[in-house]
C-alpha cells in the first residue's frame, strides 16, 4: 500500500524555519500503530493522519502523533493540517475559508485569511500554582534567581495542559536546557505535559513574548513553535492582566534552535469568558510517498 505524505513548515512563512508537519490525507484505513510508527519513521515534532469526520459538527477527524505517542490536541498539527485542506488537497473546501477540525480535545474552529490562519481554543482551565521553585528549576536546567518573582508558575489548559515558567530574561531563556530524567519523571506524576517558558524580553522588536518548550518525553528535544501552549499562556497573560483584557501579540520561539516561528496570539475576557485565537501562516515543503 501507498500513501501520500504532504510535508509543511508551519508559523512561518521562510521555508525550512518554523515547526515541521508531516500530513497523511485519506488515512482511514491505516490502523493506530501503523500511524505511530509513520510518525517514528518521520520522526517530526508531529504527524497528522486526516479521517472522515466522526461528528456532525466537524469537516473532518484529525489524529495527531509524536515520534512516541498521540496527543489529543496539538497546535501547528491543527493549523498545519487546515491548511493543507484548504489550499492543497482536492475536496469540497478547497479555497473556502473556514473549516472545523474534530480532534479528541474536541471540534476545533479555524479560519483562512490571506494565507493566514487563526485557530480557536478551548476555554481555558487553571490548574496548580506551584511553590516549589527548586523542583521546577531543575526541570529546565536553570536556577531559581532566573524566574520571576511577580508571576507564578502554574498549569493551564486549553486543550493540553501547559506548565507555564516566567523567567526573567533572554540570558536565562538562552542557557535552558532539558534535564531529561527529571522531566519524565516529574510530568508522570502531574496535570501539566510539558514545560513552557516565557519571558517578556524579545529578540524582535516586533514581538511581546520569548518562548521555549521542551517535552524529551514525547520524542520532542525542544519544540521550535507550540500553538497548543501559546493558547494556555494567552489566558495567563490575560488573567494576570499583562497586556490588558484584550491584545494582538507576537510570540518568537524556535530561535535557539535555528527554526525562528512566529505565533500570533489574541485574547479577551469578558465577564469571567476567554476568548483565545492563536494564528500564523503556513508554508508547503513538498510530497513524499510511503509504502507501508
Amino acid at each position: 500500500m501507498k500513501k501520500e505524505c504532504i510535508l509543511m513548515d508551519v508559523f512561518t512563512e521562510i521555508p525550512f524555519t518554523g515547526n515541521q508537519l508531516a500530513v497523511f490525507p485519506l488515512s482511514d484505513d491505516l490502523s493506530e500503530i501503523q500511524m505511530q510508527k509513520l510518525a517514528n519513521e518521520i520522526n517530526y515534532p508531529e504527524t497528522t493522519f486526516i479521517l472522515k469526520s466522526t461528528d456532525s459538527k466537524a469537516d473532518y477527524d484529525i489524529r495527531i502523533f509524536t515520534p512516541k505517542s498521540e496527543l489529543p490536541f496539538a497546535g501547528h498539527p491543527t493549523l498545519g493540517t487546515a491548511y493543507v485542506i484548504l489550499n492543497i488537497l482536492d475536496n469540497e473546501l478547497k479555497n473556502q475559508n473556514n473549516i472545523k477540525l474534530r480532534t479528541k480535545a474536541g471540534v476545533i474552529p479555524l479560519e483562512e485569511s490571506d494565507g493566514f490562519l487563526w485557530m480557536k481554543q478551548n476555554h481555558p482551565d487553571f490548574f496548580q500554582i506551584y511553590q516549589d521553585i527548586e523542583e521546577i528549576v531543575e526541570l529546565v536546567g536553570l536556577e531559581k534567581t532566573d524566574i520571576s518573582e511577580t508571576l507564578p508558575i502554574e498549569e493551564i489548559s486549553t486543550g493540553n495542559t501547559m506548565l507555564l515558567i516566567p523567567v526573567k530574561g533572554l540570558s536565562a531563556m538562552h542557557k535552558a536546557k532539558a534535564n531529561v530524567e527529571k522531566i519524565i519523571h516529574f510530568f508522570a506524576k502531574h496535570q501539566s505535559i510539558a514545560p513552557y517558558l516565557f519571558t517578556f524580553e524579545t529578540e524582535d522588536p516586533n514581538s511581546k513574548v520569548h518562548t521555549r518548550m521542551f517535552a524529551p518525553h514525547f520524542g520532542i528535544p525542544e519544540d521550535p513553535a507550540t500553538g497548543s501552549a501559546a493558547g494556555p499562556l494567552v489566558a495567563y497573560l490575560l488573567k494576570y492582566d499583562v497586556f490588558g483584557s484584550r491584545f494582538e501579540i507576537q510570540n518568537e520561539q524556535g530561535l535557539e534552535m535555528g527554526r525562528p516561528s512566529k505565533i500570533k496570539m489574541r485574547g479577551c475576557i469578558t465577564d469571567g469568558k476567554y476568548e483565545i485565537e492563536i494564528g500564523g501562516h503556513c508554508h508547503f515543503i513538498g510530497h513524499a510517498t510511503f509504502h507501508i
